[in-house]
């Protein structure tokens, strides 16, 4: 069996449209970004100087550009106003002015307690067993390595959108656990994952994906956190938007996780990030899926 490793690069969401097939993208982004809501608000300010001072501008017009470098900033800039308000908002004591990682189902009383315990039970503690029955169904070890790289590909956003919207529509916990759920979830990956293999080997993988994760959820609730409710899609819409490798390639990351979050009632987003954010996508998701914006 083979060796995965996983790059601080992936982690801290360093280079937008990453494929790391050492996490299968369960680790993208969103450890660095809970990582940055943890700390204290000095590191966001100089990471916030950083992004601003590369933000691309028309020599003639001096009007920032609509590029795909400036929707990556604004973007990057939203997320550290998702970090600051979690930092903000999170009532538990501070040690130097650090903010406690516990994943336990009691830290289910703060935002960054919600995300830490999601993030950590569905995708990283999964990963392990994933990957293993991804390596005992695909015997060749390169194309094993590629169908984790595939997988990097916003399946676990994809998987974070399909659990953001049946959480919207049902009322009881238990609800969320049925077979239709979990078909649901299957749907929603099978139409953004390939496994570069044969169907029915893109088939297994994400059975496997989905019945690891369903298995987490289970614990979840067996252990009495709180799957439903608005705290909860808060968290899930802040988590997909931590772990979404190219936001602007990934339309339901932008409808179902970014829009509400800087519609939410709680002021999450700044008003300047939110509205370069708004003209930027508008205009990108004009062109590309106006089903976006709907």
């Amino acid at each position: 069996m083979m060796t995965n490793t996983h790059r601080a690069n992936c982690a801290n969401a360093q280079r937008p449209g990453c494929t790391c097939s050492g996490c299968g993208g369960s680790l993208h982004g969103w450890q660095g970004w809970t990582d940055l809501a943890a700390d204290g608000p000095e590191r966001r300010d100089d990471r916030r100087r950083e992004l601003k001072d590369e933000v691309e501008a028309d020599q003639r017009t001096g009007r920032q550009k609509s590029n795909a470098n400036n929707r990556q900033i604004y973007f990057d800039l939203a997320r550290l106003d998702i970090a600051d308000y979690l930092w903000a908002t999170d009532s538990r004591p501070k040690t130097n002015g650090r903010l406690p990682r516990d994943a336990e189902p009691a830290s289910a009383s703060s935002d960054l307690g919600r995300i830490d315990t999601l993030g950590r039970t569905v995708m990283r503690d999964t990963w392990h067993e994933i990957s293993a029955d991804v390596d005992s169904l695909v015997r060749n070890e390169s194309d094993a390595r590629e169908v984790k790289k595939r997988l990097a590909d916003h399946t676990w956003c994809s998987l974070l959108v399909a659990l953001i919207q049946l959480i919207e529509r049902i009322n009881k916990a238990l609800d969320l656990l049925t077979d239709t759920a979990k078909q649901f979830i299957k749907d929603a990956l099978s139409r953004r994952f390939d496994s570069g293999l044969p169907r029915m080997v893109t088939d297994a993988v994400i059975r496997i994906v989905v019945d690891k994760v369903w298995s987490a959820l289970t614990r979840l609730l067996e252990a009495h956190f709180p799957l439903l409710g608005t705290d909860t899609l808060r968290a899930l819409r802040m988590l997909a938007t931590f772990t979404c490798p190219s936001v602007e390639h990934h339309p339901e990351v932008y409808k179902h996780a970014v829009r509400p979050l800087m519609g939410d009632t709680q002021e999450i987003i700044t008003d300047e990030i939110k509205e370069n954010v708004v003209t930027l996508f508008s205009t990108w998701w004009r062109r590309r899926a106006p089903e976006a914006l709907a």
